[in-house]
């Protein structure tokens, strides 16, 4: 595909952001403009990332998980998914997913022949093919108690798929495992000139209150302390590394079955 046909994707994005060269000019541009608009994109970013390294951790350690499945996966660098349970248990097995085909195919050569982790490609509006498939007998047995990362995903998702999704989920998936999850909140889309900027990177947001979230969650149940503002589930909440104006647009939580 010629980059002048390509739109920007948030995997790309993120890579651009985190100084990374698995993106393209079009990426760069769209990082520009929502810079602009919204100061705290880049914090936001690297603030999830950090979320998702702590549920990883406590699922893995907490837990004892050693089968994890990432959607939305971006670009496994540095910090990512296997790097962090597999410190905590060396055998523990990742399949890493996004519906982008170009990150895909970065991503699997970024992890090259690298034992127990496999990038495929998977839509979080059409799970079923993922979860029939081979490659999750193949990594995973018949071992359904499972970790799940859908961090960053949620805002790019209408509220009937998103319903979906964590209801296949929830069906498929055996007691025992747990969600690490990051939304949008309403005020998110409120910032002055956001859907201009959407419209410009032809991303659309999809921000959700509390009730909104919890509706869409179905039947998971949330872990302690419940749905957090901001990014910072897992740290103390007199912690100095919490990003108070990330809770003004922003969720997270971890739940379970």
């Amino acid at each position: 595909m010629p980059i002048s046909d390509m739109r920007p994707n948030a995997a790309r994005m993120w890579d651009y952001i985190m100084g990374g060269t698995h993106n393209f000019s079009v990426d760069r541009a769209a990082v520009e403009v929502v810079r602009k608009a919204y100061p705290l994109y880049d914090d936001g970013l690297r603030e999830q990332r950090w979320f998702l390294q702590r549920a990883m951790t406590y699922m893995a350690k907490e837990k004892g998980l050693d089968k994890f499945l990432d959607f939305g996966s971006g670009l496994p660098t540095e910090g990512n998914v296997h790097e962090v349970v597999q410190a905590i248990n060396p055998s523990a097995r990742v399949i890493y997913s996004d519906k982008d085909t170009i990150a895909v195919a970065f991503g699997q050569d970024i992890l090259g022949d690298t034992p127990n982790v496999q990038y495929v490609h998977c839509d979080v509006t059409d799970v079923n093919p993922l979860l029939t498939s081979s490659v999750i007998t193949g990594l995973f047995g018949g071992d359904r108690r499972v970790g799940i990362g859908l961090v960053g995903v949620a805002p790019f998702v209408p509220d009937e798929p998103l319903r979906q999704f964590f209801s296949t989920m929830y069906e498929w998936a055996a007691p025992g495992s747990h969600i690490a999850v990051t939304s949008a909140r309403e005020q998110l889309t409120m910032i002055e000139g956001m859907g201009e900027v959407s419209e410009k990177v032809e991303i659309r947001l999809f921000a959700r209150n509390e009730q909104e979230t919890l509706d869409v969650l179905g039947p998971w149940n949330l872990t302690e302390p419940g749905l957090v503002l901001g990014v910072s589930w897992g740290l103390p909440e007199d912690s100095p590394g919490i990003n108070r104006e990330l809770e003004k647009y922003s969720i997270c939580f971890v739940a379970y079955k």
